[in-house]
């Protein structure tokens, strides 16, 4: 059970753009709204302050232990494209869940 429960208004038009987007990703209305928001809203942890929105190299990246080196420590890490590591590509920190670091590489 939540540990929090609230009414939320949106109009017709917002509620069927968030319903389509779940539909897509396979999940249901709040649950997307709760993961858009759990994205959305900062954390205070060390992480989020130093980390997120570092640019790694490609070749920092352990695709065979699936590790990430980032300012000299090692992280797991989730692919946000779910491609496999470019090594000679650049990757920025996008998210940061305790010690596994959502990444993307930058076009």
């Amino acid at each position: 059970m939540a540990d929090k429960m609230i009414a939320l208004r949106l109009d017709k038009d917002l509620y069927d753009r968030i319903s389509e987007d779940a539909s897509r990703e396979n999940r249901s209305v709040n649950n997307y709204i709760v993961t858009k928001l759990s994205e959305t809203v900062p954390t205070n942890n060390l992480e989020q302050r130093q980390i997120v929105g570092s640019v790694v190299r490609g070749d920092k990246i352990n695709m065979a232990n699936d590790l990430i080196e980032v300012k000299g420590i090692y992280y797991r890490y989730d692919l946000l494209a779910n491609d496999s590591v470019n090594e000679t590509g650049n990757y920025q920190v996008v998210k940061a869940n305790g010690n596994i670091l959502t990444i993307q590489e930058l076009k």
